[in-house]
């Protein structure tokens, strides 16, 4: 019973389709009534080879959680096998494969793989920058965020931070002279709104201001390369629209961050060279933004490691793009503004039977306070989206 290692492993299929170029049957975003399709990133044979939803089932739940590849289910397989029969090489089986994660997820949001640390969730992120904030800090806060980003900061309100929470559309204005932070989701899981990035991290630069973004719900639909110079942190989870089994997470910290950051969750695989010495000191930390490495679930991170290359081939395809135009295609159906993202949450009279609606035709989404939140990924399809405004109609 084999096990993948770097010298074994299939490569999966890429996809590869120019900028600009619609994929066959792609919709032309417009207003007003959509035209019946037939296309969308999952009528791709090569990208619906990958995937393997429930028959007669449409899934528009990648904000939950992502439909895992093919390459990435089978890896994993291999090593619960392995597991099994005691004859994995942890090290080389197991724990090196996903080093290549690091730059496959800098690849996606345009970065260094320098700048990346592994985290098991979003929230230790959010920990590890909370500790640096001091009584008197002021952090800036939408109403609403997440929780995982809120709690950390919170902690720091009990020794002396202020929190200050504002409308998600008034981050940028709320900046001011002596905020010390402005943390907020980059697209909100429960509106799907996108905040004004680029207005923020002006704002902040102007007042001395660090920025975290929570780009869960964003990465690899929303781009964020030119502005990532502005940004200081940055995490993202990787069980959702990176496809990768959850425990999987990335923290992007800016490399003039790395020596004022303080690494709380030192651990060896951290070190500058983590194989080489397991006990006793001195403190060797990485020079890199992997000193803030969490130690890694093996089985986890191997099949990110799958899903993220996969990821990280596309990233110059049509296929991301294709993704925003089924989200686009939907709020049109449906009546609402374009979401600049793959996220559209759709306000429904009575969400209870909406939802009943739903999973009668057959149809995955989720329920967020009024809305029902639609979040298409490659593996979804125009006839799919159509489907899904056709249900949705009785309850607008």
């Amino acid at each position: 019973m084999g096990v993948s290692t770097p010298e074994n492993r299939v490569a999966p299929p890429v996809v590869r389709r120019r900028r600009g170029v619609p994929s066959r049957g792609a919709a032309v975003a417009a207003t007003g009534p959509v035209a019946a399709g037939g296309g969308g990133p999952g009528t791709d044979p090569i990208v619906r080879s990958l995937f393997a939803p429930a028959p007669g089932s449409i899934y528009l739940d990648t904000a939950t959680y992502g439909l895992p590849p093919r390459p990435t289910v089978e890896v994993m397989e291999r090593a619960l096998r392995a597991w099994q029969s005691g004859q994995a090489n942890w090290i080389e089986d197991w724990d090196r494969p996903s080093d290549r994660c690091r730059a496959d997820f800098a690849s996606l949001i345009g970065t260094a793989a320098s700048t990346i640390a592994y985290i098991p969730a979003a929230s230790v992120g959010a920990g590890v920058v909370a500790t640096s904030i001091r009584a008197g800090d002021e952090v800036v806060v939408p109403i609403d965020e997440f929780t995982s980003t809120l709690y950390p900061l919170l902690v720091a309100a009990a020794r002396g931070a202020v929190i200050r929470e504002v409308r998600f559309e008034d981050l940028a204005d709320a900046i001011r002279p002596g905020t010390r932070l402005v943390a907020f989701s980059l697209v909100q899981m429960q509106t799907g709104k996108t905040a004004d990035l680029a207005a923020i991290c002006a704002r902040a630069r102007e007042n001395g201001a660090e920025v975290f973004v929570d780009a869960t719900q964003a990465v690899p639909f929303v781009p964020i390369a030119d502005l990532l110079p502005s940004i200081d942190y940055l995490v993202c989870a990787g069980y959702k629209h990176l496809l990768s089994p959850r425990g999987t997470g990335y923290f992007y910290v800016r490399s003039d961050r790395w020596l004022v950051l303080e690494a709380t969750n030192a651990n060896w695989r951290a070190a500058d060279q983590p194989f080489d010495r397991y006990f006793g000191g001195p403190l060797s930390l990485a020079a890199s933004a992997a000193r803030f490495d969490v130690s890694r679930a093996w089985h986890p991170w191997l099949g990110a490691s799958e899903s993220l290359r996969l990821l990280a081939s596309w990233k110059d395809s049509d296929l991301f793009p294709a993704v925003r135009r089924l989200a686009d295609r939907l709020a049109d159906g449906v009546g609402m503004p374009r979401p600049g993202s793959s996220l559209v949450c759709v306000p429904a009279g009575d969400t209870a039977r909406a939802r009943e609606a739903l999973t009668r035709a057959g149809i995955k989404a989720s329920v967020r306070g009024d809305s029902v939140r639609f979040a298409p990924h490659v593996y979804n399809t125009e006839a799919d989206i159509d489907r899904a405004i056709e249900v949705m109609q009785p309850f607008l």
